[in-house]
């Protein structure tokens, strides 16, 4: 959104400032001498004009750099993806860490399809007193869940002390 506004921002002075070297005088534009002075003066006017569009070009290009350094990452987005979706890596992709970001969604996947698998195996499989054993693999599916959970805590609470931070730079907010 501040890109846009700054855009906008350009793009009106930069019409503002073109429009007024635009419009010329239709009696002055017939008179040999005051033909000159009037080129003179738009060449005055233009200079001013194109230092003032220099410099707005510069703060323009500045302000997206410092952006593209922040990597216009939110901390309160990082931290609500990190307690809400923090299971299968989404903060760990929106701050640009990848690597953790799949170890996560392959850890959560993992445990889900061993969870699903040990009640499958035990829906099947009955004791000689009637009772469904549970099975080892929902166990390590659990174990499994509870750790990348954790991990996903975790990084919550770092998002919110400030010492997790996007790769590419620190956040916006």
């Amino acid at each position: 959104m501040r890109k846009f506004t700054l855009l906008f921002l350009v793009m009106f002075v930069t019409i503002l400032t073109n429009s007024a070297f635009v419009s010329v005088p239709e009696s002055l534009s017939t008179m040999p001498e005051a033909a000159a002075a009037t080129n003179v003066a738009v060449t005055k006017k233009t200079s001013k004009g194109k230092l003032f569009m220099k410099i707005l070009k510069n703060k323009f290009e500045k302000a997206a750099q410092k952006a593209k350094r922040a990597g216009d990452k939110s901390k309160i987005a990082a931290a609500l993806l990190a307690f809400f979706l923090g299971g299968f890596g989404v903060h760990d992709f929106y701050l640009g860490n990848k690597r953790n970001g799949i170890i996560k969604l392959l850890g959560t996947i993992l445990g889900i399809v061993l969870m699903v698998a040990g009640f499958a195996a035990a829906a099947t499989a009955t004791t000689t007193t009637g009772l469904a054993a549970l099975p080892v693999l929902v166990i390590i599916g659990w174990l499994i869940l509870l750790g990348v959970s954790i991990w996903a805590f975790v990084d919550f609470i770092r998002i919110l002390t400030g010492s997790y931070e996007p790769v590419d730079g620190s956040y916006t907010d």
